[in-house]
């Protein structure tokens, strides 16, 4: 490999926290598509047993709520080589692309992987927050449904912190 003359150590320390900080939200995005698909099979699974219109169409309604959060995250229609060019890239998506690129150049991160990094987090930020709210509030409601029924309520997964 060439030497690079121009690149300094407080460059390459630059990439590397970047890229670090761009991978915590890779981890993040991927924490919640996890624990919304866990949640989703959870509320399906007390609805089957259940076998009450009422509270299967209360569990359908929050895996509805869920699922949208989902799909903002993850392009979950993506099943063919094909697939990607029909349907748009999402957020965990993008921010991959992000990493690649910080991590592709030997150097200082450009002010547009800042620029970028900072609005994918936003982004990623708001379905986070919805995702909160759908657990405190929507899923909440669906478990006092469930313990009104003496069913077990949803297992609200332990957040990372």
């Amino acid at each position: 490999a060439p030497r690079l003359t121009n690149v300094t150590d407080a460059d390459l320390t630059e990439q590397f926290n970047l890229a670090i900080q761009v991978r915590d939200k890779t981890s993040e995005a991927n924490e919640a598509v996890i624990a919304i698909r866990e949640l989703k099979k959870q509320i399906n699974d007390r609805s089957s047993k259940a076998k009450q219109q009422k509270i299967t169409e209360a569990g359908e309604a929050v895996s509805r709520k869920l699922s949208e959060i989902e799909e903002e995250i993850y392009q979950v229609r993506n099943r063919s080589n094909q697939d990607p060019l029909n349907f748009p890239i999402k957020l965990n998506n993008q921010i991959g692309a992000l990493r690649r690129s910080i991590e592709t150049g030997d150097g200082k991160p450009t002010s547009q992987s800042y620029v970028v990094f900072k609005e994918l987090s936003e982004r990623l930020a708001i379905q986070l927050k919805r995702l909160e709210d759908a657990i405190n509030v929507d899923l909440e409601a669906f478990n006092r449904v469930l313990i009104e029924n003496k069913l077990d309520p949803v297992r609200k997964q332990a957040k990372n912190q």
